[in-house]
């Protein structure tokens, strides 16, 4: 009997791969869409992720496709959000939050008067999360306005609680603080707060110049506002919420 060298045992993860390919089920979400009407416009090929944007009519979606299968859809239009009029992915270049080598989904969704950006990431299994959520001591209606993609900032839109006036609204700097997001009073924040400041007392002395009495009212509610965010102690802020879903 001849002697022969056993064969290591191969590991299963060598060949066994769980969840589908994302690229190929995005291909077969696409194609189901494109049947029942829909034009797809911009599409996004990362290394755990595909994400793409389409529309029929007054319709518009994004879809975000991982190997756990479409991970995040958002329609619009949708009774939830009765605000929201289109949503679409946001333009390059996109965010790295987690410095991981894969840029993050940024979607805009434009809303009466605004337009808005959204920002979720999907980790190595498929998972697709929410990189920021507002904090209700910030304000009401958040918006997010814009992204720093170099560093984890943003400028966030938000409605004045309980304001006299319903459009009410103040622009604030955010960023990331070990994984957590906080009022950004840094130096180089320092002149958006500023500037946010300076301009509405410029427009108040000119409402009150000509009695507009209601810019007036708005504006001094939104300098309050202001002024008590800039002088709020720092809040114990949870954390950003890895791993959760993304709705």
């Amino acid at each position: 009997m001849a002697c022969a060298r056993t064969a290591p045992v191969q590991d299963p993860l060598d060949y066994l791969r769980l969840g589908v390919d994302p690229g190929a089920e995005a291909d077969a979400v696409i194609e189901d869409l494109r049947q029942h009407g829909f034009e797809i416009g911009r599409r996004i090929d990362e290394r755990d992720f595909v994400a793409f944007d389409a529309a029929r009519g007054t319709e518009s979606t994004v879809r975000v496709v991982t190997s756990r299968g479409p991970s995040l859809s958002i329609l619009v239009p949708d009774a939830r959000w009765p605000e929201r009029l289109w949503v679409e992915l946001g333009p390059d270049p996109r965010p790295d939050f987690d410095r991981d080598g894969q840029h993050d989904v940024v979607v805009t969704i434009r809303e009466r008067g605004r337009t808005c950006l959204a920002w979720a990431q999907v980790d190595a299994h498929g998972y697709a999360s929410e990189v920021f959520r507002s904090r209700i001591e910030w304000g009401e209606s958040p918006c997010v306005i814009e992204i720093d993609v170099s560093w984890p900032r943003l400028l966030l839109e938000v409605s004045v609680p309980n304001a006299p006036m319903p459009d009410a609204r103040v622009r604030i700097p955010i960023k990331a603080s070990a994984r957590r997001w906080v009022l950004d009073d840094s130096p180089s924040a320092t002149a958006r707060w500023d500037q946010e400041v300076e301009r509405r007392k410029q427009a108040l002395e000119e409402a009150e110049t000509r009695g507009d009495i209601p810019a007036a009212r708005r504006l001094e509610t939104e300098l309050g506002w202001l002024d008590r965010l800039r002088k709020a102690e720092p809040p114990v802020l949870e954390p950003t919420g890895d791993g959760e879903k993304a709705r």
